[in-house]
Formats: C-alpha cells, structure tokens, sequence
C-alpha cells in the first residue's frame, strides 16, 4: 500500500506533476480544496494528455466526501443516529450554529440552536440538508456495529479507483485532515502533493491540525515527522526546485525568510528595493501585491494571500510596518506571525522574473492619491 506526501516548493509545479505524472490507463480520483483548483488541473491535465483521461475524476474533496461518502451511506447514518425514517434533501453551505453565541452585554453564553455532535441534528439543518462544513467530522463519527464506516467507504473505493491524489493538502485541517488520513491507512495508494509554509494562507481553514497543536505551531520538521508516524513515506526533493522563481530570489526568500527554496534557473530575475514608488505603482507591467484590501486601490493589486497559485511577469511586494526592516541584517523571522510570514512567502514568490520590494514608510508617503474607496 503506498502512500506518499511529496513536499513542494512555491513555483516547483505541484499541479503539472500530479497531472503528467498519472497513469492515464489508470483509474485515477484527484481531488483538491476549491474550484479554481480544480479548473487548473482540468487544464493540466488537457494539456498533459490531450483531454481528461476517460478513467480519471476530478473532483473538489467537499464534493467526493458528500457524493462518494455520505450519500451512499445514508441509511448507516440514520441508523447510527437512531433517526430511520431520516432522508436528506440536498446540502448548504450555510456554517452551522457555534455551540457559543455573544448576547447583548457581549458575554459569552451557551447557544440554544447548538446540538450535540452525538445528535443528528448537529448535522443538518432544520431543513435536512447537510452542513457542508460538518461533512468530514460527520463521516468519521458514523459507525456500524462498530464498524467504522471510513473502512466500508475505502473497501468500495478501493474497487473503483486505482489511486487518489490530493493537491494542496496544505490546505486542509482539522476533522478533513484526520478523514484524509483515516482514508489513507486503508487505500491502496494514495499520494498527497503541498507546501508546508503556503498553510495557513487560505481565507479558510487557517488553524488547527496538522500545522498547529493547542496554542503551539507545528514546525516542519515535527509536521514531517507526524506525517511519518502516519505511515507516509515523505519526498522532499521531487518537488525541491521552483521552477517560476530566479535564483536571486529564492536565494533571497531563504535567507530573509528562513525557509529552504531554490531555484532551478529556468528564469532570471533580481530582488529590487524600490526608491522611486510613483513609477512602480504607476506600472500596470508590474503586478502589486498589498497585505489586504487590494480593491481599495486604483492600480492593479493582489492580496498577499489571494496571490496564491497565480504566476506574474514581475511583482511588487508593498511591505507591512512590522517588515519594514526586512532589508536590515538584523531583521529575524522568527518574531514574525506564522500566517503573515506563509502570506509572505506567498506574495514573494509569485514573479518570474523581477521582485519588487517597497516599505510600508515608503507606500503611505503617497497611499491617499491611490485610494479609491
């Protein structure tokens, strides 16, 4: 049974590796977390092999888990739940009532919508549509003369697919993360492609296992080391090279960042301290990257986060006060937020060519004539 973690580097290609490396004759099920995800390997893999090959599926892992794991298996779930008359209609993407609501003096107080994880109706809505968000934790909670219904799920599964690939798997925690695993040690082969330090970059899934512990970050040493224990066979070095950042670059992330990249030279390109601030923002060639609220400004602008996948010609960096020192010799990551420093690591590292750095001092000197809301 293999199972596999290879780790990546920004830019080393995740989605083309997963895409051309298949077995096109193979029943193949690649999943990932969002449909732009999904779109870009639908792309690669038309690009790799003409056209989605007839024996793969592509699916976003909300839809596999609702289609694949929870609809066949209903009549388990009610009778898990002592509910046999019970028949869903349909699922919503509404977030389900937090078991602690704030009342009008701002106390925290127990919500009286909230239900019980034992409860079916801590499941579904008043409706009887599934919360979306509850689908992993639902899954793994059914059992069936306690039997638990991940091993049922990955028998049947077995016999349709030949393997599952998961791209991004950074970006799944908690109860999603422990059903991957749980999927894992009972399929036949499963391989799960991401980069440790582009977690906790996404607008959702931000905290929580695997990257972090109670109130402690998981290093990524430690991270490569419970993967282990898992029963996963981790490839650093596949993926160890970007192939979209110069060497100058990933030479620079590594030592202001502290976190291991190089470069596989297919591209050139200098990191850049930016003095004169008007003709970079005024430069629709260059691509501006600002930490939030990039549609406030009247030139083309990113998120830091929202940059994530995509790939510019050349990209200005526009710091945050807390890096303004980023180009001092004593400036150290280690003081830095865990999610700004992978937001960072994000928006530096989408150029293929230059990357422009300007200071949070610099940008406010002129911010208001660029303000459009």
């Amino acid at each position: 049974m293999a199972k596999r973690v290879i780790l990546a580097v920004a830019g080393a290609g995740k989605t083309y590796h997963i895409c051309h490396e298949i077995d096109p004759t193979k029943r193949n099920l690649i999943l990932a977390f969002t449909h732009e995800n999904i779109y870009n390997i639908q792309k690669e893999l038309c690009d790799a092999h003409g056209c989605v090959p007839k024996l793969t599926t592509v699916s976003t892992f909300d839809s596999f888990v609702y289609h694949q794991l929870v609809l066949p298996y209903e009549p388990s779930i009610a009778e898990h739940f002592g509910c046999p008359n019970f028949v869903s209609r349909g699922i919503c993407t509404v977030d389900p009532p937090p078991q602690r609501i704030k009342n009008s003096k701002g106390i925290s107080v127990a919500n009286p919508r909230y239900r019980k994880k034992d409860l079916l109706a801590h499941y579904i809505t008043d409706k009887e549509q599934y919360y979306c968000a509850t689908l992993s934790e639902l899954v793994l909670q059914v059992k069936r003369n306690r039997k638990s219904l991940i091993k049922r799920v990955a028998a049947r599964l077995n016999m349709f697919y030949d393997c599952m690939l998961i791209d991004e798997f950074q970006d799944f925690r908690e109860y999603d993360y422990d059903l991957i695993i749980a999927l894992a040690k009972e399929l036949e082969d499963v391989v799960l492609v991401g980069d440790y330090h582009q977690h906790s970059v996404s607008a959702t899934n931000n905290s929580g296992k695997p990257f972090k512990n109670k109130n402690d970050e998981v290093s990524y040493d430690d991270f490569v080391a419970n993967i282990t224990k898992e029963g996963f066979t981790v490839d650093v070095s596949t993926l160890a090279k970007s192939r979209r950042c110069s060497i100058d670059v990933c030479n620079y992330v590594s030592q202001k960042l502290g976190i291991r990249i190089t470069s596989s030279g297919d591209h050139t390109g200098s990191v850049i301290w930016v003095d004169d601030a008007v003709s970079i923002l005024n430069n629709n060639q260059i691509t501006k990257l600002v930490f939030q609220e990039a549609a406030n400004y009247s030139f083309h602008a990113l998120n830091w986060s929202y940059s994530k996948g995509d790939t510019v010609d050349s990209a200005c960096v526009i710091l945050t006060d807390g890096l303004d020192n980023l180009d001092s010799e004593k400036f150290t990551p280690k003081k830095i937020k865990t999610s700004t420093l992978n937001k960072l690591y994000v928006a530096m590292t989408r150029s293929r060519g230059d990357l422009y750095l300007m200071k949070a001092s610099t940008f406010k000197a002129i911010k208001e004539f660029y303000i459009t809301r």
